[in-house]
């Protein structure tokens, strides 16, 4: 092996390592601030706020919300899992993960109540199977909503298939104009809303049932 081959392959294995040693101390520096944001104090938070509260904005910009309302998204992510520090629910502190998955919970949250609001009457409870999963939601309640969920699918199967069907259009996720279900299924507009009227009347019953089971 040439000396010149043997100076760049050294030089090659140094710059190797530096750029390792580079990478690593940022992620060094985060794990220290995240002990001490996790001992409660509030200069550490404000250090990984700035740190990576860039990333959780454009996380959101990228999933399109909107810039004021993502800002919004932003704060109120932090604020949570300070409240959640606080209250002794986080046991490690990994960033930006976290984070991103705070504020993914909120977009994903706000996005399912803007929809819920536009729609006259519609059902929250079947809601549940597209609801994102709250990072300080309990096992317990988790488990409550998947019975909750059962039940009303158990009740959706037992109507006739006209029915699921408009349901699904309209309700369940797709959210169509009524006017547009009827032509699809081949009904009249008001047909539609009095088979709406009679499934949201059926899955309340069946989800009160469960509820005082």
């Amino acid at each position: 092996m040439s000396a010149a081959v043997q100076d760049l392959r050294m030089t090659a294995v140094r710059v190797r390592e530096e750029t390792e040693e580079s990478a690593a101390a940022p992620r060094r520096e985060d794990e220290l601030l995240a002990k001490r944001a996790l001992a409660g104090e509030r200069a550490a938070w404000d250090a990984l706020i700035a740190r990576h509260d860039r990333r959780v904005m454009v996380s959101l910009l990228a999933k399109g919300v909107r810039a004021d309302r993502a800002r919004e998204l932003v704060q109120e992510t932090w604020a949570r899992l300070i409240q959640q520090q606080q209250r002794g629910l986080l046991t490690e502190l990994r960033l930006p993960n976290l984070a991103l998955t705070q504020a993914a919970f909120l977009a994903a949250d706000d996005a399912r109540r803007t929809r819920r609001e536009s729609l006259s009457g519609s059902v929250e409870e079947l809601a549940e199977r597209q609801h994102p999963v709250d990072p300080a939601a309990s096992a317990e309640k988790r488990l409550l909503s998947e019975e909750q969920l059962s039940r009303a699918h158990e009740a959706l199967a037992q109507m006739s298939p006209s029915a699921r069907n408009v349901f699904l259009l309209a309700c369940d996720g797709q959210e169509l104009p009524h006017a547009e279900v009827a032509v699809r299924v081949g009904l009249s507009t008001q047909r539609v809303r009095q088979i709406l009227c009679e499934v949201r009347k059926r899955l309340r019953a069946a989800l009160e049932e469960e509820t005082h089971a």
